[in-house]
Protein backbone atom coordinates (compact mmCIF):
# COMPACT_ATOMS: atom_id res chain seq x y z
CA UNK A 1 0.00 0.00 0.00
CA UNK A 2 2.94 2.36 -0.63
CA UNK A 3 2.40 5.49 -2.64
CA UNK A 4 4.86 6.12 -5.51
CA UNK A 5 6.62 8.67 -3.27
CA UNK A 6 6.93 6.14 -0.44
CA UNK A 7 8.35 3.53 -2.81
CA UNK A 8 10.83 6.05 -4.20
CA UNK A 9 11.99 7.08 -0.73
CA UNK A 10 12.46 3.40 0.15
CA UNK A 11 14.59 2.73 -2.94
CA UNK A 12 16.57 5.99 -2.91
CA UNK A 13 19.17 4.94 -0.27
CA UNK A 14 19.65 1.70 -2.20
CA UNK A 15 20.75 3.73 -5.22
CA UNK A 16 23.33 5.54 -3.08
CA UNK A 17 24.78 2.22 -1.90
CA UNK A 18 24.77 0.97 -5.50
CA UNK A 19 26.98 3.92 -6.51
CA UNK A 20 29.20 3.40 -3.46
CA UNK A 21 29.67 -0.27 -4.36
CA UNK A 22 30.58 0.69 -7.93
CA UNK A 23 33.25 3.10 -6.68
CA UNK A 24 34.59 0.56 -4.18
CA UNK A 25 34.76 -2.12 -6.87
CA UNK A 26 36.62 0.25 -9.18
CA UNK A 27 39.08 1.09 -6.38
CA UNK A 28 39.73 -2.57 -5.61
CA UNK A 29 40.30 -3.42 -9.26
CA UNK A 30 42.44 -0.43 -10.21
CA UNK A 31 44.44 0.19 -7.03
CA UNK A 32 44.47 -3.22 -5.36
CA UNK A 33 44.66 -5.08 -8.70
CA UNK A 34 41.76 -7.34 -7.72
CA UNK A 35 40.45 -9.40 -10.66
CA UNK A 36 36.93 -8.40 -11.78
CA UNK A 37 35.53 -11.84 -10.97
CA UNK A 38 36.54 -11.52 -7.30
CA UNK A 39 33.61 -9.25 -6.35
CA UNK A 40 30.96 -11.37 -8.08
CA UNK A 41 30.49 -13.87 -5.20
CA UNK A 42 29.98 -10.99 -2.75
CA UNK A 43 27.31 -9.48 -4.99
CA UNK A 44 25.52 -12.81 -5.45
CA UNK A 45 25.53 -13.60 -1.72
CA UNK A 46 24.25 -10.11 -0.83
CA UNK A 47 21.39 -10.27 -3.32
CA UNK A 48 20.42 -13.78 -2.21
CA UNK A 49 20.45 -12.66 1.42
CA UNK A 50 18.37 -9.58 0.57
CA UNK A 51 15.78 -11.68 -1.26
CA UNK A 52 15.64 -14.12 1.66
CA UNK A 53 15.06 -11.23 4.07
CA UNK A 54 12.30 -9.79 1.88
CA UNK A 55 10.63 -13.21 1.66
CA UNK A 56 9.69 -12.83 5.33
CA UNK A 57 7.57 -9.74 4.68
CA UNK A 58 3.99 -9.59 5.90
CA UNK A 59 1.02 -7.34 5.18
CA UNK A 60 2.10 -5.26 8.19
CA UNK A 61 5.67 -4.72 6.95
CA UNK A 62 6.65 -1.11 6.37
CA UNK A 63 9.70 0.77 5.12
CA UNK A 64 11.73 0.22 8.32
CA UNK A 65 11.17 -3.54 8.05
CA UNK A 66 12.37 -3.72 4.44
CA UNK A 67 15.09 -1.05 4.46
CA UNK A 68 17.96 -3.37 5.48
CA UNK A 69 17.17 -5.83 2.69
CA UNK A 70 16.79 -3.05 0.12
CA UNK A 71 20.14 -1.54 1.12
CA UNK A 72 21.83 -4.94 0.91
CA UNK A 73 20.35 -5.48 -2.53
CA UNK A 74 21.74 -2.16 -3.77
CA UNK A 75 25.18 -3.03 -2.42
CA UNK A 76 25.10 -6.44 -4.09
CA UNK A 77 24.03 -4.99 -7.45
CA UNK A 78 26.93 -2.55 -7.31
CA UNK A 79 29.45 -5.34 -6.75
CA UNK A 80 27.94 -7.33 -9.62
CA UNK A 81 27.37 -4.67 -12.28
CA UNK A 82 30.92 -3.38 -12.77
CA UNK A 83 32.47 -6.83 -12.52
CA UNK A 84 30.16 -8.38 -15.10
CA UNK A 85 30.72 -5.45 -17.46
CA UNK A 86 34.50 -5.72 -17.21
CA UNK A 87 34.43 -9.50 -17.58
CA UNK A 88 32.36 -9.13 -20.74
CA UNK A 89 34.57 -6.51 -22.41
CA UNK A 90 38.12 -6.95 -21.10
CA UNK A 91 39.28 -9.47 -23.71
CA UNK A 92 37.50 -7.89 -26.67
CA UNK A 93 39.66 -6.15 -29.25
CA UNK A 94 38.66 -2.80 -30.70
CA UNK A 95 37.24 -4.39 -33.82
CA UNK A 96 34.70 -6.45 -31.86
CA UNK A 97 34.04 -3.99 -29.03
CA UNK A 98 31.02 -2.28 -30.60
CA UNK A 99 29.37 -5.62 -31.38
CA UNK A 100 30.16 -6.85 -27.87
CA UNK A 101 28.57 -3.80 -26.25
CA UNK A 102 25.47 -4.17 -28.41
CA UNK A 103 25.16 -7.88 -27.61
CA UNK A 104 25.72 -7.23 -23.89
CA UNK A 105 23.03 -4.54 -23.70
CA UNK A 106 20.61 -6.65 -25.76
CA UNK A 107 21.13 -9.62 -23.46
CA UNK A 108 20.71 -7.49 -20.35
CA UNK A 109 17.49 -5.88 -21.59
CA UNK A 110 16.07 -9.16 -22.87
CA UNK A 111 16.99 -10.95 -19.66
CA UNK A 112 15.33 -8.22 -17.61
CA UNK A 113 12.12 -8.41 -19.64
CA UNK A 114 12.02 -12.21 -19.47
CA UNK A 115 12.74 -12.11 -15.72
CA UNK A 116 9.99 -9.56 -15.00
CA UNK A 117 7.50 -11.49 -17.14
CA UNK A 118 8.43 -14.76 -15.45
CA UNK A 119 8.11 -13.32 -11.95
CA UNK A 120 4.79 -11.65 -12.76
CA UNK A 121 3.45 -14.94 -14.14
CA UNK A 122 4.66 -16.76 -11.03
CA UNK A 123 3.00 -14.17 -8.78
CA UNK A 124 -0.31 -14.30 -10.70
CA UNK A 125 -0.45 -18.10 -10.54
CA UNK A 126 0.45 -18.11 -6.85
CA UNK A 127 -2.15 -15.47 -6.01
CA UNK A 128 -4.88 -17.56 -7.64
CA UNK A 129 -3.70 -20.72 -5.90
CA UNK A 130 -3.33 -19.01 -2.53
CA UNK A 131 -6.84 -17.56 -2.74
CA UNK A 132 -8.22 -21.07 -3.28
CA UNK A 133 -6.22 -22.58 -0.41
CA UNK A 134 -6.88 -19.76 2.06
CA UNK A 135 -10.52 -19.46 0.99
CA UNK A 136 -11.04 -23.16 1.63
CA UNK A 137 -9.69 -22.66 5.14
CA UNK A 138 -12.11 -19.80 5.87
CA UNK A 139 -15.09 -21.92 6.83
CA UNK A 140 -18.31 -19.97 7.30
CA UNK A 141 -19.12 -22.13 10.30
CA UNK A 142 -15.72 -21.78 11.92
CA UNK A 143 -15.63 -20.14 15.31
CA UNK A 144 -12.78 -17.76 14.39
CA UNK A 145 -14.60 -16.66 11.21
CA UNK A 146 -17.86 -16.11 13.09
CA UNK A 147 -16.10 -14.06 15.76
CA UNK A 148 -14.27 -11.92 13.20
CA UNK A 149 -17.41 -11.26 11.17
CA UNK A 150 -19.33 -10.39 14.33
CA UNK A 151 -16.62 -8.03 15.53
CA UNK A 152 -16.34 -6.32 12.14
CA UNK A 153 -20.11 -6.03 11.81
CA UNK A 154 -20.36 -4.51 15.30
CA UNK A 155 -17.60 -2.02 14.49
CA UNK A 156 -19.31 -0.92 11.26
CA UNK A 157 -22.69 -0.71 13.00
CA UNK A 158 -21.14 1.45 15.71
CA UNK A 159 -20.06 3.85 12.97
CA UNK A 160 -23.61 4.27 11.72
CA UNK A 161 -24.20 1.44 9.23
CA UNK A 162 -27.39 -0.61 9.33
CA UNK A 163 -27.14 -4.23 10.40
CA UNK A 164 -27.66 -5.83 6.97
CA UNK A 165 -25.22 -3.60 5.05
CA UNK A 166 -22.71 -3.95 7.90
CA UNK A 167 -22.89 -7.74 7.60
CA UNK A 168 -22.29 -7.62 3.86
CA UNK A 169 -19.44 -5.15 4.31
CA UNK A 170 -17.88 -7.43 6.93
CA UNK A 171 -17.94 -10.32 4.43
CA UNK A 172 -16.37 -8.10 1.78
CA UNK A 173 -13.62 -7.00 4.17
CA UNK A 174 -12.89 -10.62 5.04
CA UNK A 175 -12.60 -11.42 1.34
CA UNK A 176 -10.20 -8.51 0.87
CA UNK A 177 -8.12 -9.76 3.79
CA UNK A 178 -7.87 -13.22 2.20
CA UNK A 179 -6.89 -11.68 -1.16
CA UNK A 180 -4.32 -9.43 0.53
CA UNK A 181 -2.69 -12.33 2.34
CA UNK A 182 -2.65 -14.31 -0.91
CA UNK A 183 -0.73 -11.50 -2.61
CA UNK A 184 1.76 -11.21 0.25
CA UNK A 185 2.46 -14.95 0.17
CA UNK A 186 2.86 -14.81 -3.63
CA UNK A 187 5.42 -12.01 -3.41
CA UNK A 188 7.31 -13.83 -0.66
CA UNK A 189 7.43 -16.88 -2.95
CA UNK A 190 8.77 -14.70 -5.76
CA UNK A 191 11.53 -13.32 -3.52
CA UNK A 192 12.52 -16.88 -2.61
CA UNK A 193 12.47 -17.83 -6.29
CA UNK A 194 14.98 -15.06 -7.10
CA UNK A 195 17.25 -16.26 -4.29
CA UNK A 196 17.05 -19.85 -5.51
CA UNK A 197 17.71 -18.72 -9.09
CA UNK A 198 21.17 -17.59 -8.04
CA UNK A 199 21.81 -21.01 -6.49
CA UNK A 200 21.43 -22.53 -9.96
CA UNK A 201 22.77 -19.59 -11.98
CA UNK A 202 26.05 -19.13 -10.08
CA UNK A 203 27.46 -22.61 -10.86
CA UNK A 204 26.37 -22.23 -14.49
CA UNK A 205 28.20 -18.89 -14.78
CA UNK A 206 31.33 -20.40 -13.23
CA UNK A 207 31.16 -23.40 -15.57
CA UNK A 208 30.79 -21.14 -18.61
CA UNK A 209 33.73 -19.00 -17.46
CA UNK A 210 35.93 -22.06 -16.92
CA UNK A 211 34.85 -23.57 -20.23
CA UNK A 212 35.62 -20.40 -22.20
CA UNK A 213 39.00 -20.07 -20.47
CA UNK A 214 39.93 -23.65 -21.36
CA UNK A 215 38.78 -23.16 -24.93
CA UNK A 216 40.87 -20.01 -25.29
CA UNK A 217 43.88 -21.78 -23.78
CA UNK A 218 43.47 -24.72 -26.14
CA UNK A 219 43.21 -22.36 -29.11
CA UNK A 220 46.41 -20.55 -28.14
CA UNK A 221 48.18 -23.86 -27.65
CA UNK A 222 47.06 -25.02 -31.08
CA UNK A 223 48.33 -21.78 -32.66
CA UNK A 224 51.69 -22.11 -30.96
CA UNK A 225 52.09 -25.58 -32.44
Amino acid sequence: AFTPTDAGLLLLPSGALFVAALLLSAFLMQVRRLPPFATVPFGIVMIMLAMWMLSGSTSESGAPDMMAAILLRGLGLGFLFLSITLIAFTNLDRRNLASGIGLFNTGRQLGGLVGVAGLQTLIDHNVAGNVVVLGASVNAGGQAVIERLAATTAMLAARGMDAAPAGRAAMALLGRAVAGQSIVIAFDTAFNAVALLFVFAAPVLVAIKVGLARRAKARHTHRDR
